[in-house]
């Protein structure tokens, strides 16, 4: 909780019934605690749609009209599966704040075969604006009451990343990039082609790496807990990533 009472932060995490796999901790499945979990404590949203990629955008949707409802006065909402509090400390609460892995200058794929085909005639643009890549954000409170009213103007779109994207340019809010998401994984840097980058150490101060197997999802959270785990700062490019001189603000 942060002061007076009000929410610090809210995590929200999206998931579908076939990922049974990820949810399962220590050979439990996770479904079974949610149950209960949301008996206790109505943590668990439900809302009646079909479960499919395009209606991403609709639980978008749903989810900035529950904030603004049932939790108002939350100060910072994360949507992945992370520690992020060192980089909210010293974050104004009542300024926007959008950050993520950024994708700027997208086109939008016009190819039919494509999971993410888009015809003209639902975006004519040549350019998406910026927006989060995989779905994996964080956000102030003050941010999402601006949002829920733009996305209730903005007309829908299959892909929600984007949609989000097309609310914040409503919105006049420009996402910033921050070096602990990274969407399509840890990219191999051109100049050490032989650097083992699924090293606890590249992973030790992220947020969100996505395209991971469930298996790498499992070793990697045992070597990241390994109290054995040493890793040298002087070669660890991810190294406080959350510290001011890495994390730009929004105004």
């Amino acid at each position: 909780s942060g002061p007076e009472g009000a929410p610090y932060m809210l995590i929200a995490i999206k998931s579908v019934a076939t990922d049974f796999d990820k949810r399962q901790v220590k050979n439990m499945n996770v479904k079974k605690v949610f149950l209960l979990g949301s008996h206790a404590f109505s943590d668990i949203l439900l809302w009646d749609f079909e479960d499919t990629f395009f209606n991403l955008t609709l639980k978008e949707i749903h989810f900035l009209q529950w904030v603004n409802v049932s939790c108002p006065k939350v100060k910072f909402i994360f949507k992945g599966d992370a520690d992020v509090y060192e980089m909210l400390e010293g974050q104004e609460i009542s300024k926007d704040l959008f950050v993520g892995d950024i994708i700027v200058h997208a086109k939008p794929i016009r190819r039919r075969n494509s999971k993410y085909y888009v015809p003209e005639f639902i975006y004519g643009q040549g350019i998406y604006p910026s927006y989060a890549g995989g779905g994996s954000f964080v956000m102030s409170g003050h941010t999402a009451v601006k949002l829920h009213l733009a996305c209730q103007e903005v007309e829908l779109f299959p892909i929600d990343d984007v949609f989000l994207g097309l609310c914040l340019l409503r919105i006049g809010l420009q996402p910033t990039r921050h070096e602990g998401f990274h969407t399509f994984e840890i990219v191999r840097p051109s100049a050490a082609p032989h650097l083992q980058v699924f090293n606890p150490c590249f992973y030790r101060e992220l947020m969100v790496v996505h395209s991971l197997t469930v298996p790498q999802i499992w070793l990697m959270w045992n070597l990241l807990h390994d109290p054995n785990l040493q890793c040298n700062s002087s070669q660890d490019p991810t190294v406080f990533p959350f510290s001011g001189s890495n994390f730009g603000g929004m105004n």
